[in-house]
């Protein structure tokens, strides 16, 4: 087979959430809708699927809601439009203008109603099964930021509580349609309201970092509980038959009280102090108690409530069932990670790694260390090593444990007086001996990596003053005896591992490095530049052996590799991934998937897979099917010979109906053309325009796809004059045997006969013009006549 690896086939994970409204999703946890801007994706989060994309009214949406059963999807955008959409159709059944913009709405237990919180003061109710308002309640003065129901369907107890942006709460009787009690307790955003499943109590719970728990005999306060945080959720939970109420907010940690004393009882995890400021937007819940906590970066937390064990005097730490990623935002780095490196880390515009199981692309492992975002990683040649450079002026190292199958922090390295930009592991043995950074105070150090795990390095084996400008890139040769830098500088430099010295600097790029990358198999080595350009240099000599121009824009990332054959993989500003043939200078294939800046890629297996990730948080794994396509283009090489043949035998036989079919079917007009003059050259039917009956019958039992595709056919023959004949003689056959009402409802068909016309005209004046002459060379024949005479 070719050593040229060329064809890649693709798989992609896209960002399901974007935007800063909440998801919403069934009580079983099982669908999931999200916003994308202005568009909507629902996804199956038990199958990792996406199972349908709902495309905006071009406004951003402001408020989703899903009913219980996952039935019926609401949708509302900045345009003041309610959308609603069917689950199981797949369609939107029901459009309606809302009276202002709507920011919170909620959906009762049955499926039966929804509420929508406008920015007027408005709530309305709307009834699914009906697609109708049913509700229009007036009294809030300004915007609504929460809503719950509480009882059932045209019950006497039918409830609905709301609260707005100046802290007024007010209960709702639905059979009054009427409101029967304001609370004036908080004096800024009511974001949490509850009922308790009995409807004996009642919660708020404000951005004034209260909340208060009322009796709904007269909404009277019992207890009020300082929390000491923003609170955007608050409600009740039941475990164990014992209740208490949860708070979620600007901490971003769910908190579970004690109804009676305000005692904190249990919590989610306590995120590690960063610069990155998230809080918790909403909490979904779950039918079996469980709940997904709404993080400001489009994460999803599904917390398991069901085994909490609360025997303990001190506060329980609430498990983390699985994490769902919305979207991983500007991903700077990527590598394949793991024993078995079916894993892709990623560092982020965010402080954690994260890791992506690709068979469960959806879900998520956060690994919190850095306080600052990530800028570059590197992994051993075992894949159980991971090396982090942060922006926080540490470098730190995670370890594969077999105990607990996963990454666990090993080491830390301190010393740089700047952001870290770069980061290498040594190559040579599975288990690295070294590391090297290097940093925007324009120093690279190589640091040997300690024995113990949890060690915090303070002292690197040596440092250097490296480059004049930022850092970008860094790799080790796969015999660890050098390294490499690339800055923005212009100037990629070649060191000696051991001594830290420099023995070569590669001297030619007209703007700043972007990555530098050693080929495993040559003393090659090759680096991306902000000139669009990517150049290979000798490791002999350090001169430019060749120079590689196709990007359009900065080429921002660069891998060598192929044993057999050196080929070179970039990706660009320009958003394409090109392949290129080392030997022939030559562009082997442009992959186009991707539609922003192209920052990481890594290659594993040699070539035969691939990752891309872009600055969209959009991730594309490549499989090269090489040896598939070219076995493909075979396959199909000698079936177009047979088919050639075939052709052959049924012109000669003059079975016109096969023939003409075959060359419809291979889509080639010359033959087709032919099929039709050889059949008309035969006249096997002289009353025919196109000399065969049966051939008339064929054209008219074609299917609508067919009809469209020969009557492009006609369409260009008619173009030509040398061509026009035939085709009139195929209009003439098809209107006269196949009905107008039918040509009129094939898609497409109208433009093309739109497109014919004209050129008819040309092709009658033409005849007319003829005619006309036709007659002047009589008229003279038959004066030279008389003259004989």
């Amino acid at each position: 087979m070719d050593t040229i690896k060329s064809t890649y086939s693709h798989k992609d994970i896209e960002p399901i959430y974007v935007g800063g409204t909440s998801a919403t999703i069934s009580s079983n946890g099982e669908i999931l809708a999200t916003p994308i801007n202005e568009d909507v994706v629902i996804t199956n989060i038990h199958t990792n699927e996406i199972i349908h994309r709902i495309e905006g009214d071009g406004e951003l949406i402001t408020n989703l809601v899903i009913t219980p059963d996952g039935r019926k999807l609401a949708i509302l955008s900045q345009s003041q439009q309610l959308r609603i959409f069917d689950l199981n159709e797949g369609e939107i059944i029901k459009i309606f203008k809302m009276p202002s913009p709507v920011y919170i709405s909620t959906v009762d237990s049955t499926s039966s109603l929804f509420a929508f919180g406008g920015s007027d003061g408005v709530i309305t109710v709307w009834d699914i099964e009906g697609g109708y308002v049913t509700h229009s309640l007036k009294g809030h003065g300004t915007t609504v930021c929460s809503l719950v129901f509480h009882g059932e369907l045209n019950s006497t107890d039918w409830r609905l509580a709301s609260g707005d942006t100046m802290g007024t709460v007010k209960i709702w009787d639905l059979v009054k349609r009427k409101c029967i009690n304001t609370i004036n307790e908080h004096n800024t955003a009511v974001r949490g309201v509850g009922f308790d499943e009995e409807g004996q109590l009642f919660i708020t719970g404000g951005r004034d970092n209260i909340a208060i728990i009322y009796n709904t005999k007269n909404y009277k306060p019992i207890n009020t509980f300082p929390i000491n945080e923003q609170i955007e959720n608050a409600g009740f939970t039941r475990i164990y038959d014992k209740q208490y109420f949860y708070t979620a907010g600007s901490e971003n940690i769910l908190k579970l009280w004690n109804i009676n004393t305000g005692s904190l009882v249990a919590r989610s995890s306590t995120p590690l102090k960063t610069n990155e400021e998230l809080l918790i937007i909403d909490v979904l819940k779950l039918e079996d108690n469980d709940m997904i906590l709404v993080v400001s970066d489009q994460t999803l937390i599904h917390l398991n409530l069901q085994e909490l064990d609360f025997d303990q005097d001190e506060i329980v730490e609430i498990p983390v069932e699985k994490r769902i990623a919305g979207n991983h935002g500007i991903i700077a780095d990527i590598r394949y990670v793991g024993p078995d490196f079916n894993l892709i880390a990623l560092s982020t515009n965010s402080p954690a790694l994260r890791i992506v199981d690709t068979s469960k692309p959806l879900e998520l492992r956060l690994y919190e260390g850095h306080l600052d975002l990530l800028n570059a990683m590197d992994v051993s040649s075992d894949g159980r090593w991971i090396a982090t450079a942060s922006k926080d002026n540490e470098a730190r190292l995670w370890h594969w444990e077999e105990e607990v199958e996963d990454f666990v922090p090993y080491a830390r390295f301190q010393g740089h007086a700047g952001a870290v930009t770069a980061i290498a592991l040594s190559k040579a043995e599975a288990a690295p001996k070294f590391l090297i950074t290097g940093s925007s105070d324009l120093t690279v150090k190589k640091w040997n990596i300690p024995i113990v795990k949890g060690t915090t390095v303070k002292t690197s084996e040596y440092t250097r003053r490296a480059h004049e400008k930022d850092i970008n890139s860094i790799d080790v040769s796969p015999n660890d005896e050098f390294f490499a830098s690339a800055s923005y500088d212009k100037f990629g430099k070649i060191w000696n591992t051991a001594s830290g010295e420099t023995i070569g600097v590669l001297k030619g790029h007209k703007r700043g490095l972007w990555d530098i990358n050693f080929y495993k198999f040559d003393k090659l080595i090759a680096t991306a530049s902000g000139d669009k350009t990517i150049k290979v240099w000798s490791l002999n000599d350090f001169t430019c052996v060749k120079t590689f121009e196709g990007h359009t824009n900065s080429v921002q990332r660069v891998k060598l590799f192929n044993r057999l054959s050196p080929q070179l993989l970039s990706t660009g500003a320009d958003g394409l991934v090109k392949i290129w043939d080392y030997k022939s200078g030559e562009i082997v294939k442009t992959l186009d998937n991707h539609e922003n800046r192209i920052w990481s890629i890594d290659v594993k297996d040699d070539g035969n897979s691939f990752v891309t990730a872009d600055a969209d948080g959009k991730i594309s794994e490549w499989e090269d099917n090489t040896d598939e396509e070219i076995r493909r283009r075979e396959q199909e090489s000698k079936l177009k010979v047979e088919q050639e043949q075939n052709l052959s035998n049924y012109i000669s036989n003059r079975d016109w109906p096969n023939a003409f079919l075959l060359a419809l079917t291979l889509d080639h007009a010359m033959r087709l053309y032919n099929v039709i003059k050889s059949s008309i050259e035969a006249n096997d039917d002289p009353e025919s325009p196109i000399g065969s009956k049966v051939l008339e019958e064929t054209i008219v039992k074609l299917s609508d796809e067919q009809l469209m595709k020969l009557f492009k056919k006609v369409r260009d023959w008619n173009i030509n004059f040398r061509f026009f004949e035939i085709s009139q003689k195929l209009i003439s056959v098809i209107l006269s045997n196949i009905e107008v009402d039918r040509l009129i409802e094939i898609p497409g068909v109208m433009k093309v006969i739109e497109s014919v016309i004209p050129y008819n005209e040309r092709h009658y004046n033409r005849i007319d013009d003829l005619i006309e002459q036709s007659y002047i060379l009589d008229y003279a024949v038959e004066e030279m006549n008389k003259i004989i005479a």
